[in-house]
């Protein structure tokens, strides 16, 4: 057993290693969070940090104002290989909280004036934050705006969004959470809005008449579009989650089916009897609306599907691409062979929120040979393994594959289409496909960089593309 004074200095051995260990700790910190919090209204910060601080009466002085923050965060990332330097990643943000009784055009003003005073000091503030690391977020009760990345480059469409959402609050939103448009990232402007749901239909409605896009979702409804709502469509939605044993009704428009789930099991009457109902929906679509498939899914099993108001959609072919002559049917030419053809990747473009790549296959033999059909398209991350949970899904419901006789020397092109996917936190993106042309066929790897464009696509797990038939392509 050990005596008293030995345990006397076993325990003031025991602090010591602590207060070593609590330094070292304090130390990590230090290092990671490089700057400290600033705010104007008036939290403790360095020496060589207060000229943001002056700025507390000048922003104070625009109508609307309540409060701004700003916060530089910086992290230091470890060098990844043996010998190479640490490297300090800034990222800077900016709070502002408006005034609650604004109007959308006082709120716009506003968000106006206090970016042309902040925009300039934060600058200085977090000179080493660049304009793709930086935000800016305006609130205001249940209203959030946020401008993702440049966001204190450029105030574009703040003021427009900062409007809208108040529109959307005075027509029923109990919340709304908006983003604007970023062409340099190509995500479009988008609106969540939370309200009840007989609020939904007019919510549309006011989105619809400021053209701006909207999720919606009230109790078991929910309407999703990267595109201005449709009234009607959102109707129907409400409508079928309305309908007895219904747990929830999903459309997220304007290519998927509308989804209604129901407590039910394989066999049970209930999934027959909301199927009937949707098959004999009038109010969709009207005027130029197009048919829109339904699916009636059971949560315990049991699935049934048709065409809402019993609408089915004209069968449709790719169109060419390019405005050349259509080749010449020859319905006694032969199908083509793996060996016919050279697949290549054909390049790819991006529209605000819209993303597309093209794929080719060149006839190489001396004569005609047809082709019909889908090619097949896997996604490949530069390790080489497969992108998990993609789904691939028809180019458009009612598209059917299409015979074409590729002459010599000529080529067929198809067309993989999805919505831009966000890269943040830097995850696997595709740099090349598994494409399979024709049925049988061995699969074929293509990289899918281009010379002085993007070298990879932003197809990330989980992602949804829509691939098209084989359609002729230009020369």
């Amino acid at each position: 057993m050990l005596d008293s004074t030995r345990r006397r200095e076993l325990r003031v051995g025991i602090v010591a290693v602590g207060l070593v260990l609590l330094a070292v700790a304090g130390c990590a910190v230090a290092m990671l969070w490089v700057r400290p919090r600033v705010s104007a209204a008036g939290t403790t910060t360095p020496e060589g940090l207060s000229r943001f601080l002056d700025l507390s009466y000048e922003w104070r002085s625009v109508p609307g104002v309540r409060e701004v923050l700003a916060v530089d965060e910086s992290r230091r990332i470890p060098g990844e290989d043996f010998g190479e330097s640490d490297r300090v990643e800034h990222s800077a943000s900016v709070e502002v909280a408006l005034e609650e009784d604004l109007s959308g055009a006082e709120a716009a003003a506003a968000s106006q004036e206090v970016l042309r005073v902040v925009r300039p000091e934060i600058t200085r503030l977090a000179p080493d934050a660049p304009p793709a690391r930086t935000s800016v977020t305006f609130t205001m009760g249940q209203i959030r705006v946020v401008v993702g990345e440049h966001g204190l480059d450029r105030g574009d469409g703040i003021g427009d969004a900062l409007a809208d959402a108040v529109a959307l609050s005075e027509a029923g939103a109990t919340s709304v959470s908006s983003t604007v448009a970023d062409p340099q990232t190509g995500r479009p402007a988008q609106a969540d809005v939370e309200a009840p749901p007989d609020r939904l239909v007019a919510l549309a409605t006011v989105a619809h008449g400021r053209q701006r896009p909207v999720d919606l979702h009230g109790g078991k409804a929910w309407y999703r579009s990267n595109e201005v709502p449709d009234p009607v469509a959102v109707r129907l939605v409400v409508a079928a989650s309305e309908q007895p044993s219904v747990t929830s009704a999903q459309l997220a428009a304007p290519y998927e089916p509308l989804i209604v789930l129901v407590e039910a099991a394989e066999g049970d009457r209930v999934i027959d009897d909301v199927s009937r109902w949707l098959t004999s929906y009038h109010g969709y679509p009207v005027g130029s609306g197009q048919p829109l498939a339904y699916a009636v899914e059971g949560t315990r099993g049991g699935k049934a599907e048709g065409w809402v108001g019993g609408k089915t959609p004209a069968a449709t072919t790719m169109p060419p691409f390019g405005d050349g002559a259509p080749w010449p049917a020859d319905p006694g030419a032969p199908s083509c062979r793996p060996s016919d053809l050279e697949v290549t990747f054909g390049g790819q473009d991006a529209a605000l929120g819209s993303r597309q790549a093209w794929l080719r296959a060149r006839n190489l033999g001396r004569h005609a040979c047809a082709i019909e059909g889908v090619p097949t398209v896997e996604f490949l991350n530069a390790a080489g393994a497969r992108q998990t949970d993609v789904t691939a899904k028809p180019y458009e419901p009612s598209m059917m594959p299409e015979r074409i006789v590729v002459p010599p020397a000529q080529s067929v092109m198809a067309v993989i289409d999805w919505q831009a996917m966000s890269t943040a936190n830097d995850p696997d993106v595709t740099t090349e496909l598994l494409v399979t042309a024709l049925p049988g066929a061995t699969p074929i790897t293509l990289g899918v960089a281009v010379i002085d464009g993007p070298s990879d696509l932003d197809i990330l797990d989980g992602a949804e593309v829509r691939i098209s038939p084989w359609a002729q392509a230009a020369d």
